[in-house]
């Protein structure tokens, strides 16, 4: 496995045994009685209907500006023209027609965020647009808590590290996309003052820009 394809499961994510923990405790019990047979089914049934909610948090390998630079595939300066609707990783975005533990231990809700690149600072492509995934957001009454996910607003400007996306469970859906090289590290929001503000510290835009190499 190259430094690449390391570079999306460099997070520890601690959430999973709480979602272990929701998927045991949400397995229909086995019994010889019909009625309480009947009695279960009626309940599963019942709870396809209600929200899902998932938290996801973990530690995150830290990365060096050399290592942002070193893993990523592009590094574009740009501005958030969009930020799409959340969808589930099935077919036609809706939750998935299934137990509430098999969702749970299965699958995502990701939200793609459409980038329009002013610049490219490494390794030039020729779209002038860019679509960025990342894991989270909600749909209908379900949603899904990502925090060491990056977050956007429309309009911000901003420097994103990026790699093509080698997550199992959304990399083939949708149109080509990337995803932010070390989750939140890889993502700086650029003040009109010359900074690049990251999830863990402030730098010079020109500093920054320094330490990108081709």
């Amino acid at each position: 496995m190259t430094m690449k394809n390391n570079t999306k499961y460099g997070v520890l994510l601690i959430g999973v045994l709480s979602l272990l923990t929701l998927a045991v405790l949400g397995l229909p019990n086995v019994s010889h009685d019909n009625t309480k047979l009947a009695s279960n089914a009626d309940k599963s049934i019942e709870s396809l209907d209600k929200p899902i909610n998932i938290p996801v948090s973990g530690l995150l390998q830290k990365y060096t500006y050399t290592d942002l630079n070193n893993l990523s595939d592009t590094v574009v300066i740009g501005t958030v023209k969009e930020i799409l609707p959340p969808k589930w990783n099935a077919v036609d975005g809706k939750r998935p027609n299934k137990s509430r533990s098999e969702i749970i231990l299965e699958n995502v809700i990701y939200t793609d965020i459409i980038i329009n690149v002013d610049k490219y600072v490494k390794n030039p492509l020729s779209s002038n647009e860019l679509t960025v995934r990342a894991t989270g957001g909600t749909v209908g009454n379900d949603s899904m808590s990502a925090d060491h996910e990056p977050s956007f607003k429309t309009g911000e400007k901003v420097l994103l590290y990026l790699i093509e996306d080698t997550d199992p469970q959304i990399k083939n859906i949708g149109p080509k996309h990337f995803t932010v090289t070390g989750y939140k590290q890889g993502k700086f929001t650029l003040t009109d003052d010359g900074q690049a503000i990251g999830s863990d510290e402030t730098i010079s835009q020109e500093e920054l820009l320094s330490t990108i190499k081709e």
